[in-house]
């Protein structure tokens, strides 16, 4: 497999802290030791920590599927931040295909050496999207469970406006 998300079924915290950004809510909200997300990248799986590494992620990840699904072709570089998912990809696309190139420096396992050897990922534009959708309805539903409404937290109109424009599920989501 090329490239998909298993998104787990992450648990949340219960808190009283309301915070002011996207980013800092979903740390908030999703404790360190709950189910990751498993990114599988040419059949590596790379673990994807819902409070440390999607929480600093969210952004990219809203403006890359952005990007991606506004702009027929394109291209965009994304430098992901998080000490254990820390890469850089170059994103490039046409109304059918994606391709990602990438440049891996530090993930969780040492892994780096294995990802950079596999070289990139080539596959069609939609399939990419769709893997994102479950991390996303699961994000969203975790700041909910937490209280947490576009009223209380305006970036969440966009989150969810992503998540929505996202047509089908991720391929081990299908039925």
């Amino acid at each position: 497999m090329k490239f998909a998300i298993q998104a787990g079924n992450p648990q949340t915290n219960e808190s009283n802290i309301f915070e002011s950004s996207l980013s800092e809510a979903i740390e908030t909200v999703f404790p360190l030791y709950t189910e990751n997300a498993f990114l599988c990248w040419n059949h590596i799986y790379i673990p994807l920590s819902y409070k440390y590494d999607l929480s600093y992620m969210i952004n990219d990840i809203l403006i890359m599927l952005d990007k991606i699904m506004s702009d027929e072709t394109g291209c965009l570089t994304i430098h992901w931040l998080p000490d254990t998912f820390r890469c850089d990809w170059q994103v490039k696309w046409n109304s059918n295909e994606l391709v990602v190139e990438s440049n891996w420096e530090c993930t969780v396992g040492d892994l780096e050496k294995l990802l950079n050897e596999s070289g990139s990922i080539t596959l069609p534009k939609d399939m990419f999207i769709n893997e994102w959708k479950r991390v996303l309805e699961n994000l969203i539903s975790g700041l909910k469970a937490h209280g947490y409404t576009p009223n209380n937290l305006p970036e969440m109109n966009y989150l969810i406006s992503i998540k929505n424009l996202i047509k089908g599920p991720g391929i081990y989501y299908q039925s």
